[in-house]
């Protein structure tokens, strides 16, 4: 991979981001009003269900750091075929892998931005110490979480390729499904036998049955963050090979034009 082009695109990225008022009130102003939301709630619920409200902040903080890393890398690709500048990038002969990976730093350096807005809030506005006393175990929730959201977008970003531009929908709603199947406020038992089976290989399972943990028992199960990341690793070489294979063959059959 050529570094330059990979730094010219991110380059790129930040430009029209920064020019781009309505990404700024969805990446930055939908995930802060969420935190305030939730950490008002738990606020309110402090003397009643003091945990219950815990659970469902730390909750929404990592919801929004994946929904930020996922949806930063499939919605930057789809602002390439909407605004037909994907025929401009490829004409400069950039590989699917340096294309890939210029969006992934993109949605690395913007979600991470906003995570830290999202734990200094809750840290210093609700009161949530565990981000103090438990730094460690945060920065492990949030490495996983972001390296699932990443994997997950590959997967997704392979999917529009194959699928036509018409599925680019899927990069603002693919995610609410995987959350639903994650169990994210409740263990995995309280879904029917079938769907467990699902839930239990979902990438984000394991990460929200830890934060849970985290805010009721002040620790994490090594365990279950183990488990998390080789079936986050299992869904990475999937990915990464689908998205090889689909781009290959988009570029060859003009599936890649047809995106523009």
């Amino acid at each position: 991979m050529k570094l330059y082009k990979i730094a010219a695109l991110v380059y790129y990225d930040m430009l029209v981001f920064k020019n781009s008022r309505w990404k700024i009130a969805e990446f930055i102003y939908f995930p802060l009003t969420t935190i305030i939301i939730w950490g008002l709630f738990s606020v309110f619920v402090r003397d009643k269900a003091v945990e219950a409200g815990l659970v469902v902040l730390v909750v929404n903080i990592f919801w929004n750091f994946a929904y930020l890393a996922q949806s930063s890398v499939n919605m930057q690709m789809n602002d390439d075929t909407w605004s037909g500048s994907l025929k401009q990038i490829l004409i400069t002969g950039i590989t699917e892998f340096e294309y890939l990976t210029a969006r992934m730093i993109f949605a690395i350096i913007i979600s991470i931005g906003i995570m830290l807005l999202m734990l200094g809030i809750s840290y210093y506005v609700f009161g949530l110490s565990l981000i103090a006393t438990n730094a460690s175990d945060i920065l492990i929730l949030s490495a996983l979480t972001l390296f699932a959201s990443l994997t997950l977008a590959i997967l997704l970003a392979a999917m529009i390729i194959a699928a036509g531009r018409e599925y680019s929908f899927l990069a603002w709603s693919a995610l609410q499904a995987f959350i639903l199947l994650s169990a994210p406020f409740y263990p995995v038992s309280i879904f029917p036998e079938p769907v467990q089976v699902v839930s239990k290989l979902m990438p984000f399972t394991n990460i929200f049955e830890a934060t849970r943990a985290l805010v009721s028992a002040g620790t994490t199960n090594s365990a279950v963050l183990t488990e998390g990341f080789l079936i986050t690793v299992a869904y990475a070489v999937f990915s990464l090979l689908a998205y090889k294979i689909v781009f290959h063959r988009a570029r060859k059959t003009g599936g890649l034009v047809r995106l523009t």
